[in-house]
């Protein structure tokens, strides 16, 4: 999904509303689901320099760091407040030394101010984010105001938010639980 599809779909519940008006809620939307759910996760290198004292958090490109969710030493899974504490999201303090210079794992992040946003966020939120621009929009005193189906939007929008947090607490799996079934004998 790109943003011009997300705006087509939106734009079909509110169509006197300006295309950059619309534009504009789905950015914050986007930016606002990330912070609540850890929409948008980035997993790879997450620290550079670990040894140095001044370890550095990557910035993914067009995007702001909101937190570490992850993060190991080679193997060795790390604790936040035992081996390392995050006062800032940019900023990292290492607590324990490490084995290795590099340190992999997952960081919770959300799109920058006025940044295109993510294929990955767009792809596996787009319903819930147009939902919330739906209801930004239908709530904003114009001439396309319905306070009734904002209402209904807020709460496909915090649904959506749920199952994004649920996706964030299970490593973004897809599928469910699979189980062996017991042999019938």
């Amino acid at each position: 999904m790109t943003l011009d599809e997300l705006v087509n779909q939106v734009i079909l519940d509110v169509p006197e509303a300006p295309i950059m008006t619309i534009r504009d809620q789905i950015k914050r939307m986007a930016r606002e689901l990330c912070q609540e759910a850890d929409a948008w996760v980035v997993e790879g290198i997450v620290v550079v320099a670990a040894k140095s004292g001044y370890p550095q958090v990557l910035t993914p490109e067009n995007g702001e760091v909101l937190r570490i969710s992850a993060l190991k030493d080679t193997d060795r899974p790390l604790k936040a407040n035992f081996d390392f504490e995050q006062k800032r999201p940019d900023q990292i303090t290492m607590l324990r030394d490490t084995k290795s210079d590099t340190l992999t794992g997952r960081l919770a992040c959300r799109p920058a101010v006025g940044a295109d946003l993510p294929d990955a966020l767009l792809n596996d939120h787009a319903d819930a984010i147009a939902d919330g621009a739906r209801w930004r929009l239908l709530l904003m005193p114009q001439p396309w105001r319905n306070p009734e189906m904002a209402t209904y939007y807020q709460t496909q929008y915090r649904s959506g938010t749920t199952d994004a947090k649920r996706l964030a607490s299970f490593g973004h799996a897809r599928g469910g639980i699979r189980v062996k079934a017991r042999q019938f004998i």
